[in-house]
Order: structure tokens, then C-alpha cells, then sequence
């Protein structure tokens, strides 16, 4: 019997995410163990895969650091035809220029993304989105789920507020006011950056920055980890959090009374 998506959400690790949660003493709230690390996949392709080193490892950090979400330390390099794929629901193919995938990594990874996982194809170009890399993502988007189609995502949609409250998609750059994405049924399963996301994220193994964002630098590194974060927070919740992330905030504004823990 194959996997179900039950299955890969239970054996996945993002059952860390519910650490967000806290009590009104700041106690932490009970995961399903201590063993669950949420992780990020970095996914080998034939192409260009190892541009951004450290830019999931400083996501991973920074996810612990700001929503108390108990995450791997490092990112997990994986080859498609490999079972941990089936380790996490987040994962990330970035690059420049033009690659290909087999016909059997297709099926893997478009069985993967049916069970529940979202990859996000990050383009890494330098002073433009490397037009071989977007032709590329296009045509094994199509290849892999030849029923679906890429669309804009609505600034509304919940991409753009899963943990923070975002206006639009920023990267090392700038080249576009929107990602796009594929939807199986009611969520999205691939996400399209043009942005260059990881760029503003990758770091040397000194820790620092490598790259300075453009235009605005330090403020849009900033914005750019953030929407980074709240891909890593819809991968592991799905639509949960569209009404729950921001439960305590929406309560405090409205000044609704609630009753604490017990």
C-alpha cells in the first residue's frame, strides 16, 4: 500500500510547528515529541543545485529563533530518488540555467507534492531571472502535473501572512512584485520565486551575509526572511494558520475575552 498524505504529514517533522503555540505562563506548548525537528530540503538536481550554501541552514535558525518552532540545525541535501524525500513537506530547488529531470524523478517528485510537500523553485539569477532556469521549472511543472496550471498569487492569499504579515514576495532582488504558483485543490503545491529568496539569505561559513539585497538592503533582507519563514509555516501547517497564527493578535485587537488554560 502506498503512502497516504496522512502518513507523510505524521512521518514528516513539521508536527514541530505546534511549539508556536504558548501558554499565558509562556510555557511550551506539547509537541508529538522531541524527536520531530521541522527541516528543510535542499533538492539536488542536474543542474546549477548548490548556489546559496547556508541560506536554509540561516532559515532553520531564524524559524527557531522567532516562532519557537524546534527545527533541524542544518538543511538536508536530497537526491529525488531518495526516501527522505519523504523526511519533510518543504522543499527547495534553486539554481541558474536550464536542467532536466528523468521521467521517474518526475514521478517521485510529483507523488511527493501530492501527499502534501511544497517545493519552491528559487531563480537565482544575478541581474535578471535566468530565462533557461524559469523555461525549465515551466516545462517539468507541466511534465509533473500536466492538469494544473501556474497562476499569480493573490496578495491576500494566506502565503503572504502564514506567521508574518506581508504586501509582497522580496529576494536578494527585486525583479518581480509577485511569486506564482501551482494549486492542488485548495492549496498551493509549487512555488515560483524570480526573486533570487535564498540569495538574501545565503551566508559563508563565517556566518555572514554574502550578498548585500538590492535595493534596499538590510530592511529588504529582513522582508525577505520573513517571507521565507511563512513558507516554511504554510508548508507545515497548510491552511491551519490562515485563521490560527494570528488567533492571539486578531483576539487582543478586537479585545475578546478568553478564557485561559486550564
Amino acid at each position: 500500500m502506498g503512502m497516504t498524505r496522512r502518513q507523510l504529514l505524521a512521518g514528516s517533522l513539521t508536527a514541530g510547528l505546534l511549539a508556536i503555540l504558548r501558554s499565558r505562563e509562556g510555557r511550551r506548548a506539547l509537541a508529538l515529541g522531541p524527536q520531530q525537528l521541522v527541516q528543510a530540503m535542499r533538492i539536488r538536481h542536474g543542474g546549477h543545485w548548490d548556489v546559496n550554501p547556508g541560506a536554509l541552514d540561516c532559515l532553520l535558525e531564524e524559524t527557531k529563533l522567532r516562532t519557537s518552532t524546534d527545527t533541524a540545525a542544518f538543511e538536508t541535501v536530497v537526491d529525488i530518488g531518495s526516501r527522505q524525500l519523504h523526511d519533510s513537506l518543504f522543499g527547495v530547488m534553486m539554481g541558474d540555467g536550464p536542467f532536466e529531470l528523468t521521467e521517474l524523478e518526475r514521478q517521485r517528485l510529483g507523488k511527493w507534492m501530492g501527499l502534501g510537500g511544497l517545493l519552491i523553485f528559487d531563480n537565482a539569477g544575478r541581474t535578471a531571472p535566468d530565462k533557461g532556469w524559469d523555461k525549465s521549472v515551466r516545462t517539468e511543472l507541466k511534465k509533473m502535473l500536466p492538469e494544473a496550471t501556474i497562476e499569480r498569487v493573490s496578495p491576500e492569499h494566506v502565503l503572504y501572512r502564514s506567521f508574518y504579515r506581508l504586501d509582497y514576495p522580496p529576494g536578494r532582488a527585486i525583479f518581480q512584485s509577485y511569486v506564482e504558483a501551482v494549486k492542488l485543490g485548495s492549496r498551493y503545491c509549487a512555488v515560483i520565486s524570480s526573486n533570487d529568496l535564498f540569495g538574501a539569505l545565503a551566508r559563508g561559513p563565517d556566518k555572514r551575509f554574502i550578498e548585500v539585497p538590492s535595493p534596499g538592503g538590510e530592511s529588504q533582507r529582513e522582508m525577505a526572511m520573513r517571507f521565507a519563514v511563512n513558507l516554511l509555516m504554510y508548508a507545515a501547517c497548510l491552511h491551519y494558520k490562515d485563521d490560527q497564527v494570528h488567533i492571539d493578535y486578531l483576539l487582543h485587537k478586537r479585545k475578546w475575552k478568553v478564557r485561559p488554560p486550564e
